[in-house]
C-alpha cells in the first residue's frame, strides 16, 4: 500500500504542480474534474442512507460553484458578486426542496434533502469555490495554492509515517480507530514546519514569520479535521475508501478531504491580513 501511494505521488504530483503553475482554464479544468468526481463518490456513499441520489444535478450545481468563482472578476464589473452568490445559494435551496416535494413520497425525503445540500455545499462551495478563488488571488494565488497543498499533504504524510513507526496510543475516536496520538502530533509538527518554510520562502512579502508558523499549524489542524470528517462519512456508510481511482490513495474524496476546511481558512486568513 505504501509503495503504491509513493508511486502514485511520483506520477501525479509533477502534473498537478505544472497545472497549478499554469493556472487559468487548465487549473479550472483540474478543479472541476476533482470536484465532480468527489460529488459522484459522495452520491455513491449517500445511497447507504437513502435511495440512490441522482448525481447529475448535484454534479451540475457543484461545477456551477467553481465556474462562478472563475468568472467572479468578470461578474464584478457589472454585478455585485455577493448578490450573485446569495442568489445562487437561494436557488440551490429552492431546487433541492422542490425536487423532493414533487417526488410524491415523504418517507426519508428530509434525509435526502440534507444529504444533497451537504454534498453540494461542502464539495462545490466550501472546497471547489475557494480553490478557484485562492488561485486567482492577485499575483500570489499560485504561491498560496502551493502553500496550501504542500502543508496539508505533507502533514497528512507525516501523520501516516509517524503513526506507522511510533503510534501506540489510539486517538480515541470511533470515526478513525487506527489513528494514533503520535501520528496526529507528528502530522501537526511536520505540517507546521512545512507551512512555515513555504510561507517564508514563497510569501515573505505577504506573511510574517509568525503568520507563516500559525498558518502551518492551522492548515495542518484543519487538514486532519477534514480527513476525519471524510472518515465519518465513510465509516457511517460502512466503506473503507470513497473509491479506487487513484492507486494507493482510494478515491478523490480520500485524496482531497484534508483540503475541505483548510482551503477556505487560508483564503479568508489572507483576505483579512491584506486589509490590515
Amino acid at each position: 500500500m505504501f509503495w503504491r501511494r509513493v508511486l502514485s505521488a511520483v506520477v501525479l504530483v509533477p502534473l498537478v504542480v505544472l497545472i497549478i503553475y499554469w493556472g487559468d482554464w487548465l487549473y479550472l479544468l483540474l478543479v472541476l474534474i476533482a470536484m465532480l468526481m468527489m460529488q459522484v463518490e459522495y452520491c455513491r456513499l449517500a445511497q447507504h442512507f437513502t435511495e440512490k441520489l441522482n448525481p447529475v444535478m448535484t454534479v451540475f450545481l457543484t461545477g456551477a460553484f467553481c465556474l462562478l468563482a472563475h468568472l467572479s472578476p468578470v461578474l464584478a464589473k457589472s454585478l455585485p458578486v455577493s448578490a450573485v452568490m446569495f442568489s445562487f445559494f437561494t436557488f440551490v435551496f429552492i431546487y433541492v426542496f422542490a425536487e423532493s416535494i414533487f417526488r410524491a413520497k415523504v418517507d426519508g425525503e428530509l434525509i435526502t434533502v440534507t444529504l444533497k445540500l451537504t454534498g453540494i455545499f461542502t464539495i462545490g462551495w466550501v472546497l471547489g469555490y475557494h480553490l478557484i478563488l485562492l488561485r486567482n488571488a492577485e499575483s500570489i494565488g499560485m504561491h498560496l495554492i502551493f502553500l496550501l497543498c504542500g502543508t496539508v499533504w505533507c502533514s497528512d504524510t507525516g501523520a501516516y509515517l509517524v503513526g506507522r513507526a511510533f503510534g501506540k496510543h489510539k486517538l480515541g475516536t470511533p470515526v478513525s480507530p487506527r489513528k494514533t496520538v503520535e501520528g496526529t502530533i507528528g502530522g501537526l509538527v511536520v505540517g507546521t514546519l512545512i507551512g512555515f518554510g513555504l510561507g517564508v520562502l514563497l510569501l515573505k512579502d505577504t506573511f510574517s514569520w509568525l503568520d507563516a508558523a500559525f498558518i502551518g499549524l492551522l492548515l495542518s489542524l484543519l487538514g486532519q479535521l477534514g480527513d476525519l470528517s471524510a472518515s465519518l462519512m465513510k465509516r457511517t456508510a460502512g466503506v473503507k475508501d470513497s473509491g479506487d481511482v487513484i492507486p494507493g490513495h482510494g478515491g478523490f474524496i480520500d485524496r482531497c478531504d484534508s483540503l475541505i476546511f483548510s482551503t477556505p481558512a487560508l483564503y479568508y486568513y489572507w483576505e483579512l491580513m491584506r486589509h490590515f
